[in-house]
């Protein structure tokens, strides 16, 4: 531009040369216009203080033009300097009225920079113009120009020049404290009070901004950035807080894209649309559909004043080298000059009295656009931005009556704003009556009422309530405070009562970002009923003291807080006043305690195995809110419970549940919040006037519980739990507070109750605000909802809500905070919190998108396919990139491709070290993408990146995989049946998020049909012994698995627990998903009981099928929880059994004691391997015909314990006490007396069973019958008085082979031991084997019901024959015949017959019968054959009647018999 200038001078000084008409002031002019851009000489970024100077000059050099002054000042002391631009009116009377204010600000991004010159380059062209430019004095002379060239100079001091994207770690874009000042104003969305809480930690930098837009009438404004060319007009956020793609339109969108078009079409790069890779229509674009920012400066400039602010981008370099100023200068000088003008389009004017005084604060309404009212300024002035249209526009303003409506026709032809004036007539104040002088005084002061009525405002009776009157109570207060309280249900109890909660906060009905939500949840055992009493007196303090008490007001301010004042309505109906320990009414309606109902961490029992409705409806509601803080108010002791309630082995012990008078034996289990947790019970113990002094109940003398606090596992163990269900799975921490040692008391006693528990109630609530909170938010400002937020590396996390907002209970302190959000960089901040007020402290959170590739080294091998352009591959695909894997790795990988029939069907990869070698040492894994067709695409992908990390590992030789493929074979299993009918629905529809099929593989596993595929899955299964398997689902984030097993439990608490937990999925429910949930379990279980393979099915995502781009963030979710499964064959313990002799016993098996379940040794070398977390394990390793042995062992994380060979001596099984079942002759012991001894052991069967009531007796030598004996219950036996010497001994037993041994007692009265029978399983009946004898007695069975039914129908068939006649008709022929013969061409004579009767060939038939051949039949003997019936009758009947047709008579019983009339 400079050279431009220098051009235009020489050439206007050539031509006043040649043309001597040229006077001296056009040569001075072109002097001057060669000065004005002399500040493109030397082009350079001004640093803050050269801002100040250069204002302090342009006021000096233009003193009626320039007027400096500050905004504000920075964290760091910088001021922000502000310059304005102003011509001097002519007009003495009405001086600058009405003339618009328009505001230039940069560099709120303090390394976006190119603004920054680019606004102090207009404030110097405009001050320099303004004498010799005609357009430059039209536009000061009408509008006053403000212009902050850097809202960030500390920002700007820590940038660096040359630097087109931001620094690491963001240095210079925020301010001196690194917060973005551009996501740091209150938005519009965020409720009133929330901006208020914002305020107290927002930064100077922004509330300066934010004090001088909202304290001068801007009209419009611009705000210049970096890093992009394109202008963006409001809202930059929506109320779906989408990433973007989705337009959030103002209702002035017309306004704002014509403004948007002016700087755009003006400028020669940003008009086409396409710079720095991004391509945005005509240069402009709606900030929220670009990419969602909260806070932002624009929307707040839109939603809190007059203002109209555009957010232009300049450059795609944030901070370009100071020589491409002039050329950045050339391209927005014109744009921002048509944009300055924009100020004067619409309307403007005054809005005045009737006495023409300005009315300030009055409100200009546009039809159409009512939703942005403009307000007046205190002078009255008004501007009112409009595009070209017609218009009804009035004025209101309070106290005054509204204008009438003016229909307007804005042109905007004219460089200056249509004026309309508006007078306003006041409000009519003049009303008969004398109402208005009534003065309502309170009676008494409110603290002389607290007083009166136990620190309540009106008199409030001490009594009980039932659930009519309880819900009565409710009500009445819900209609006496309506703006404070919300009455909701949050589900049914068996007998169809409302679980009622009551919420109090400010905001009734809605989560307000950045206030916690806190929940007290009583009577939950129905006859313990303190709790629910002090919270409908606690609602009614805290409702009648709001605003007339400062604690309770900034109570409810700031916490939203619920009360569930009856969990089990149903058991209160029917406990009893007075009741002190019983259990009438503890339990629900079905008799099921609540409290040991929930899902417990250590496993699954019949208290816990059917979830009640009542715990259903809280879980559903705990897990709707982001709950911070929770109790649960309990009766029958004194003391503040804090989790775990149970040990990891209680479910086996039952004694562990019980409560006795002692807590010294019980087994402490903290959690990793122990000393918060212990804190939290304290603060309720300590202000409690009695609990901190643990003093114990009267029943329960020996219950001493030290501060009144205790550890519910210490104290007795409870299994279900609720308060251990609300950390572990909900993420909120949850005391039980016992509140008295009486569960039912009388009402007499509730005043000192609540006199005790007021205060402990009111300080726990206040805990809530204690700890770290914030909001997480991208880079961008888009709210993060789902982030886990944990502290000091624990797996306890707390989950972000759908505004970002996040709170973290802590204590006082130095803590590591650690956010994790998916697709984002894990953020690690250090932060301390005060150990004075306020306790807690705000952190808002940062956290910049993951790189993939950056991701994929540090977790995936650098996998790049994994994770980028990720898709769903077809069949084919499928099986060439196995085959492909197969080829590249044949030592660690097979492909199964039509080598069997099975493998036509499933194609699978197997993969372990050394491919061929035996693998009996291996545990056998199955890895399969689904057993539903609808999730197998999604999940076959995933098995697909799982099989290329592991190869990648392997070839990289990671000592995880390394080991991993050394101790298994793994066979990945991708589904590919109906993969392609699935996939022709989604690319039919992409939003289809979960396609439906029929018949899907779960349902054909589960139905008693056969057909191939499930046939030939079913037998692979079987074959194969597979240790552990795993599959996918879809529909929720949950881990399905075998219920009941403290081992495989333990597994499924190993596979979830990662080093960042992600946000459990909060998936819609659909009958589709209950459906597969259900079938699930039933496969689960069916894997398990009948197959004996535990089967882990783990939820991916919400969508059975989400797009192919979520494909990747579906794996990174995941790929920690499925390492973790395969890392399960870490751990455990293995071993070789063997003889004394060192063979191996291949008929052994090992058994966990106090589990369930035998596992055999391997076929050759009698190996047994098993997989187990870590603890304390002990296995009795036996074998047939020899001596079972017990082994401790303890098993430690990530070690595979050996335990060499373990050898068995033969013939010694078990020991034990013998109970004698029948007594020998003689007193005394037997082995005592001369030349006998006594013989015992045990009979098992060939699983190693006890036998009972089998006999044994002694065969030899003969005469010694009377010795015999039969087992007890365990299969023991006891034989006395046997003869020294050579003897044989015979067992017989029911069902069973008999066998006998010969045994040599060598020595009188030493006992001979442990003499084990082994009895083979005798499957003959009557000599045959059972099946033949099953097959022959159900052919014999069949038979003998058919004979029976033979029988029965002859039997009735000749008894129906004995009472009734026996006719059959036929139609009559209609022509004469000599005889009708009944052949094969009977009927096509050309007779026409309705009827044909079956009869017999050569028999004949006759039209009627006469008395006496009636009565012939009729007597005819029912026994007789009906062939001799036949050949017994008459040979000729004389009929007595003629027959005039002359036709043939025909008689059924006697063809021969032929007569005509």
């Amino acid at each position: 531009m400079y050279v431009f200038a220098y051009v235009v001078v020489v050439s206007l000084t050539c031509l006043a040369a040649a043309n001597p008409t040229t006077t001296p002031a056009a040569i001075a002019q072109v002097q001057v216009i060669e000065q004005i851009e002399s500040f493109l000489d030397n082009p350079h970024y001004l640093s803050n203080e050269e801002i100040g100077d250069l204002f302090t000059r342009l006021n000096k050099d233009y003193p009626t033009l320039a007027q400096p002054y500050v905004v504000g000042t920075t964290i760091e002391g910088r001021p922000m300097n502000a310059l304005a631009l102003n011509a001097p009116t002519s007009d003495a009377t009405t001086g600058d009225l009405l003339r618009p204010m328009v505001k230039l600000v940069a560099n709120v991004q303090g390394d976006e920079t190119l603004g920054r010159q680019i606004v102090l380059y207009m404030a110097e062209y405009l001050a320099s113009s303004y004498e010799i430019d005609k357009e430059v004095q039209r536009l000061l002379n009408t509008t006053e120009i403000h212009f902050l060239p850097s809202a960030n100079p500390d920002g700007f001091a820590l940038a660096k020049e040359g630097n087109c994207e931001s620094l690491p770690n963001y240095v210079g874009r925020g301010n001196a404290v690194g917060v973005d000042l551009n996501r740091d104003f209150p938005d519009r969305l965020d409720q009133q009070h929330v901006n208020h809480l914002r305020s107290q930690s927002r930064q100077p930098e922004t509330a300066a901004l934010a004090e001088w837009i909202v304290s001068k009438p801007f009209v419009l404004s611009a705000n210049f950035h970096g890093g992009a060319v394109v202008a963006s007009y409001p809202y930059d956020n929506s109320l779906a807080h989408n990433d973007c793609c989705e337009e959030s339109l103002t209702p002035d969108d017309r306004v704002f894209k014509q403004m948007a078009h002016t700087y755009s079409d003006n400028h020669p790069i940003m008009r086409r649309g396409n710079n720095c890779n991004d391509t945005f229509a005509g240069g402009i674009t709606n900030g929220a559909n670009w990419y969602e920012l909260s806070g932002g400066m624009q929307d707040f400039n839109y939603a809190f004043s007059n203002c109209f602010e555009l957010t232009i981008e300049l450059s795609c370099c944030k901070f370009p080298a100071a020589s491409t100023l002039p050329t950045e200068w050339a391209r927005n000088k014109r744009p921002l000059m048509e944009l300055l003008k924009q100020a004067h389009i619409g309307i403007k004017g005054l809005v005045q009295d009737a006495s023409g005084y300005p009315i300030a604060d009055a409100t200009i309404v546009v039809s159409g656009l009512e939703d942005k009212p403009i307000r007046t300024s205190k002078r009255g002035e008004y501007w009112r931005l409009l595009t070209p249209g017609i218009y009804s526009v009035y004025a209101a303003a309070f106290g005054y009556q509204s204008s009438a409506p003016q229909e307007l026709h804005v042109t905007n032809d004219n460089a200056e704003a249509m004026r309309v004036d508006f007078k306003l007539s006041p409000v009519e104040t003049n009303y008969d009556g004398n109402f208005r002088k009534q003065k309502v005084e309170r009676a008494e002061p409110p603290e002389q009422l607290k007083q009166k009525f136990d620190g309540f405002l009106t008199p409030t009776p001490f009594e009980h309530h039932n659930y009519v009157a309880m819900e009565s109570f409710l009500r009445n207060l819900t209609a006496s405070y309506p703006s404070l309280t919300r009455l909701y249900s949050i589900g049914k109890s068996v007998q169809d009562r409302d679980l009622w909660v009551m919420e109090i906060s400010t905001t009734p009905g809605t989560h307000v970002p950045g206030v916690p939500e806190f929940k007290y949840v009583a009577n939950m055992h129905g006859n313990e009923v303190v709790g629910k009493e002090m919270l409908l007196l606690l609602t009614k303090y805290l409702l009648e003291r709001y605003e007339n008490d400062e604690r309770v007001t900034r109570l409810v301010n700031g916490t939203r807080i619920h009360f569930l004042y009856s969990m089990n309505p149903d058991g209160y109906e029917i406990s009893r006043e007075g009741d002190r320990t019983s259990a009438l009414g503890r339990a629900n309606a079905h008799n099921v305690d609540l409290n040991r109902n929930f899902p417990d961490q250590y496993g699954t029992d019949k208290f816990n195995k059917v979830t009640e409705p009542e715990v259903a409806a809280v879980m559903n509601w705990t897990l709707s809110l982001p709950f911070v803080l929770s109790a649960n108010l309990h009766g029958g002791s004194l003391v503040a419970n804090y989790p775990f309630d149970d040990n990891e082995n209680d479910f086996n012990d039952p004694y562990s549940r019980l409560r006795d008078s002692s807590i010294s034996g019980r087994k402490l289990n903290p959690t990793e919040d122990n000393e918060l947790f212990r804190h939290l019970a304290l603060v309720y113990s300590r202000a409690h006037p009695t609990m901190h002094l643990g003093q114990p109940c009267a029943l329960f003398k020996n219950e001493l519980f030290t501060d009144g606090i205790t550890n519910g596992a210490q104290w007795y163990s409870v299994t279900g739990g609720m308060q251990d269900w609300n950390y572990v799975r909900a993420g909120c921490m949850e005391l039980t507070i016992e509140m008295g040692c009486d569960k039912f008391p009388e009402a007499k006693d509730l005043p000192q109750y609540w006199q005790d528990n007021r205060e402990p109630l009111l300080q726990l609530i206040e805990q809530v605000h204690h700890g770290v909170h914030g909001f997480v938010r991208s880079s961008i400002g888009t709210p993060i909802a789902g982030a886990a937020v944990g502290i000091n590396g624990g797996n306890q996390s707390t989950y972000s809500g759908t505004f970002g907002d996040y709170w973290k209970l802590t204590l006082p302190g130095r803590h590591n905070v650690t956010v994790l959000a998916d697709g984002f960089a894990p953020l690690r901040v250090e932060v301390e919190v005060p150990d004075a007020e306020p306790f807690g402290m705000r952190l808002d959170v940062t956290v910049m998108r993951d790189d993939p590739q950056h991701w994929a080294s540090a977790n995936d091998f650098r996998i790049i396919e994994n994770v980028v352009n990720t898709r769903y591959h077809t069949n084919a695909e499928v099986r060439n990139r196995l085959a492909e894997l197969e080829n590249q790795n044949p030592q660690i990988a097979s492909f199964g491709y039509a080598d069997n029939e099975f493998s036509r069907h499933f194609n699978y990869i197997k993969l372990t070290s050394n491919i061929g070698e035996p693998e009996e040492h291996k545990y056998k894994l199955l890895v399969m993408s689904s057993l539903y067709d609808t999730t197998a695409p999604l999940g076959r992908e995933i098995m697909l990146n799982l099989v290329r990390h592991l190869i990648e590992g392997h070839k990289l030789q990671d000592a995880t995989v390394v080991q991993l493929l050394e101790r298994s074979v793994i066979y990945f299993l991708p589904q590919t049946e109906k993969f392609m009918s699935i996939f022709s629905m989604y690319n039919a529809n992409n939003s289809v998020c979960d396609p439906v099929v029929s018949d899907e593989l779960a349902e054909r596993i589960l139905s008693p049909e056969t057909e191939a595929s499930r046939d030939l899955l079913l037998q692979f299964l079987r074959n194969e012994h597979f240790d552990l398997m795993l599959t996918f689902s879809a529909g929720s984030s949950e881990l399905s698995y075998p219920k009941g097993d403290s081992i495989l439990e333990k597994f499924a608490h190993s596979i979830q627990r990662t080093e960042f937990n992600y946000s459990p999925l909060q998936c819609s429910s659909s009958a589709t998903r209950q459906l597969h949930r259900e079938t699930t379990d039933r496969l689960t279980n069916l894997m398990y009981k009948l197959y004996k393979i535990p089967m882990y099915t783990l939820g991916l995502s919400c969508c059975r099928m989400p797009a192919h781009s979520q494909i990747a963030s579906v794996w990174r979710t995941n790929i920690e929880k499925i390492k973790n499964f395969l890392g399960l064959v870490q751990t455990g313990i293995s071993g070789l059994v063997q003889n004394d002799k060192g063979q191996p016993l291949r008929e052994a098996f090992v058994r966990l004691l106090e589990h369930e379940g035998i596992y055999n040794v391997s076929r050759n070398e009698a190996r047994f391997q098993l997989m187990l977390p870590k603890g304390l394990y002990g296995l009795e390793v036996s074998a047939p015909n020899h001596e079972s042995q017990i082994i401790k062992t303890t098993v430690q994380s990530g070690q595979l314990i050996g335990l060499g060979a373990i050898k068995l001596h033969a013939f010694s099984l078990i020991r034990g006490e013998v109970t004698e079942l029948n007594g020998a002759n003689g007193s005394g012991s037997s082995s005592s007396s001369s030349g006998t001894t006594s013989i015992t052991g045990i009979v098992l069967d060939d699983g190693n069973h006890p036998i009972r009531n089998a006999k044994i007796s002694v065969i030899h030598p003969a005469g010694l019958t009377r010795l015999r004996n039969f087992t007890n219950s365990m299969g023991e036996y006891y034989l006395r008085s046997v003869p020294v010497g050579a003897v044989t001994l015979k067992v017989e037993a029911p069902r069973h082979f008999e066998a006998t041994r010969d045994i040599r007692l060598p020595q009188a009265g030493q006992p001979t031991e442990n003499v084990v029978f082994h009895l083979k399983f005798n499957a003959r009946v009557f000599g045959l084997p059972r099946f033949v004898f099953i097959l022959v007695a159900s052919v014999l069975i069949i038979v003998g019901v058919v004979i029976c039914v033979l029988c029965a129908q002859f039997w009735f068939y000749r008894r129906h024959r004995g009472k009734m006649p026996y006719y059959d008709f036929s139609l009559l022929p209609q022509k004469g015949k000599e005889q009708f013969e009944l052949d094969e061409d009977a009927g096509d004579d050309g007779e026409t017959e309705l009827f044909r009767s079956p009869i017999k060939r050569g028999m004949t038939i006759q039209p009627y019968f006469d008395e006496e051949q009636l009565e012939h039949i009729l007597h005819t003997d029912d026994e007789d054959d009906e062939d001799e019936v036949v050949m017994d009758m008459a040979p000729e009947l004389e009929l007595d009647v003629a027959d005039e047709s002359g036709d043939e008579i025909v008689m059924l019983h006697n063809h021969k018999n032929r007569r005509k009339h």
